[in-house]
């Protein structure tokens, strides 16, 4: 994957209704209508296809992203080419407000996990609103606040939880999420390859197919081609805390 300049990467597409877009950016809710309209106005709306990148660790930030439809996920490389996803942003979150506030860089790249579209709101007008509007502000310390106890838990968890524990936070967390009650269990979809579960949780494929072998031979879940069919949830949140131990990963 590689990146595209800003300039070409700035495509004018049909609006998608950006007021109502900036309206579930939950640091942008507080404005008034007629504020949303003008902000609005300075959106420059941008569609990205599955896989392509919005921006790379060390570009300059230029400005604000919000998104529209889809998923970015924010991601950190290795040297060895291993990746470790950050977060994953769908409509109504929001990308590079830290760069903007700090002047540096982006400090992880962005990449579209399926076809998105976007606003781009430059940094001059995101700054100037926050300066003139100490509610937005604030809500904004807020949001980024949010994000450091998000990050400080991830580092929690990848460095003192083992894999076990973490895939069976993934598969519970998704059962919570998308998970519909059958007299099979709770089902859900499984989109992500093991190779992109391994990079979310922060470890490798092998040690993800492991980990869900074991879970399977424990009568914990049962997989079908792409969908998780959980059938002890009570054993699957005991593997979450640690109570119980289903490999040595």
């Amino acid at each position: 994957m590689h990146a595209v300049p800003v300039t070409l990467r700035m495509r004018v597409i049909s609006a998608l209704e950006p007021l109502e877009t900036l309206r579930r950016v939950s640091f942008l809710a507080v404005l008034p209508p007629e504020d949303l309209n003008a902000l609005a106005g300075h959106c420059i709306p941008r569609r990205l296809l599955r896989d392509e990148i919005l921006v790379s660790e060390g570009d300059p930030c230029e400005g604000l992203f919000v998104v529209q439809s889809g998923a970015i996920k924010l991601f950190k490389m290795a040297e060895n080419g291993r990746e470790q996803i950050l977060v994953i942003e769908r409509a109504g979150s929001t990308v590079g407000e830290l760069s903007v506030f700090d002047g540096g860089t982006f400090p992880a790249s962005a990449v579209a996990a399926e076809d998105s579209t976007l606003l781009f709101l430059p940094k001059r007008e995101f700054l100037e609103l926050c300066q003139r509007n100490s509610e937005v502000a604030f809500a904004v310390i807020r949001s980024l606040a949010w994000r450091f106890r998000y990050l400080t838990s991830l580092v929690e968890e990848l460095s003192l939880k083992e894999v076990s524990h973490r895939l069976a936070r993934f598969l519970r967390d998704r059962a919570l999420q998308l998970g519909v009650r059958t007299r099979r269990g709770i089902e859900f979809p499984l989109e992500e390859t093991n190779q992109e579960i391994g990079a979310e949780i922060g470890t490798v494929r092998d040690l993800v197919s492991r980990n869900l072998r074991r879970f399977v031979d424990r009568g914990i879940l049962r997989l079908e081609r792409r969908k998780v069919i959980v059938l002890d949830m009570g054993e699957l949140e005991a593997q979450v805390s640690g109570t119980k131990r289903a490999s040595a990963g």
